[in-house]
């Protein structure tokens, strides 16, 4: 018996919920502007669901989600060829191909994440605010009166604390 749209519509809820962060993962991998993986991400959706009758249930909801997600970026990735950096199709298709980590190995960077830019100084916070709240490093060097080549070394610096930080939280088990 054939599940009425309702249900159908349930079950792709579920599905797209359990593994919206791999396809977005996938997209990401492909399409590196995170803007445009966004707006793929939203498209690829839109496919999913428009030709969810054709899915199998019982079969790899990701395998074949993952499908269309590959194609969709693809095709985003082909339309931008005119921007400067390119990656080989070789290259892409092995980045799409490789594992991902859990939904639940992404939230706890996540909140480690959290906790550690916690813990980084006003200075520090206030930086990352200024490059990654929608500026540039270049328009962040004007507003702090500092060179360029300081604030992008004073960024680097922050990520690698950022890492370590997040490194020996996982390597310790913290999760809240």
């Amino acid at each position: 018996m054939a599940p009425n749209a309702a249900e159908q519509e349930v079950e792709f809820l579920k599905l797209l919920a359990r593994h919206k962060y791999e396809l977005f993962n996938l997209i990401f991998c492909i399409v590196p502007s995170l803007a445009d993986a966004e707006d793929v991400f939203q498209q690829t959706t839109l496919a999913i669901w428009s030709n969810f009758c054709q899915f199998q249930p019982g079969s790899d909801f990701m395998a074949w989600a993952g499908q269309v997600a590959r194609y969709r970026a693809w095709n985003f990735a082909r339309s931008k060829r005119r921007e400067r950096l390119h990656f080989s199709e070789q290259l892409v298709s092995e980045l799409a191909e490789a594992p991902f980590e859990s939904t639940e190995m992404q939230e706890a960077r996540l909140q480690a994440l959290a906790r550690c830019r916690e813990k980084l100084s006003t200075t520090d916070q206030n930086l990352l605010a200024l490059c990654y709240g929608g500026g540039t490093i270049r328009e962040a060097s004007m507003k702090l009166g500092r060179p360029v080549r300081a604030v992008h070394n004073s960024l680097s610096r922050i990520r690698r604390a950022l890492y370590a930080c997040i490194e020996r939280a996982l390597a310790q088990g913290e999760q809240a």
